[in-house]
């Protein structure tokens, strides 16, 4: 049967329905991730890890948990797991890093120094250094102050 589509169920088992391989991973069924990961093909299993790493907290990413929770399928639970865990880990970092580049553009826009900075959002330097460096993520009603300093000084201060 080479003319069948990877994954498509055609290769004997009925576990997975018809079809599975003309349509993208992420409007798959819980059935059809069940039935490609008990049955599936390497490349199944490939298409579900990009679509986890793609979105770690997406519709597939919920399938996938609900699945292998539910499901002994052994190695591959094991491996979804640890690739939902890295996934979400990179995620959390990449966050992190986009909270701190936009903290450092609304300091730098305030025009102030950073003890200045720190002085009107009423934290301390070294706070504002965790917050500029990410390893402290501030929350979201001190981003909200951040940004009420950076306009009211940044309109105010001569650029130069």
């Amino acid at each position: 049967m080479p003319d069948e589509p990877s994954g498509s169920g055609a290769s004997g088992s009925t576990s997975a329905p018809p079809g599975r391989g003309d349509k993208p991973v992420t409007h798959w069924t819980t059935a059809e991730i069940l039935g490609a990961l008990q049955s599936g093909d390497l490349s199944d299993w490939q298409a579900i890890v990009h679509a986890l790493k793609r979105d770690p907290f997406g519709r597939t990413a919920r399938q996938v948990e609900e699945v292998v929770s539910a499901d002994e399928l052994y190695g591959i639970s094991t491996a979804l797991q640890e690739v939902l865990i890295r996934a979400r880990d990179d995620l959390a970092e990449a966050e992190r890093r986009e909270a701190a580049n936009e903290i450092n553009l609304l300091f730098e826009a305030s025009g102030l120094r950073e003890a200045e900075f720190a002085s009107r959002i009423g934290v301390s330097s070294s706070e504002l250094s965790a917050y500029l460096a990410g390893s402290t993520i501030p929350s979201v009603a001190m981003l909200v102050r951040m940004r009420r300093v950076a306009r009211r000084f940044g309109r105010t201060r001569p650029r130069g």
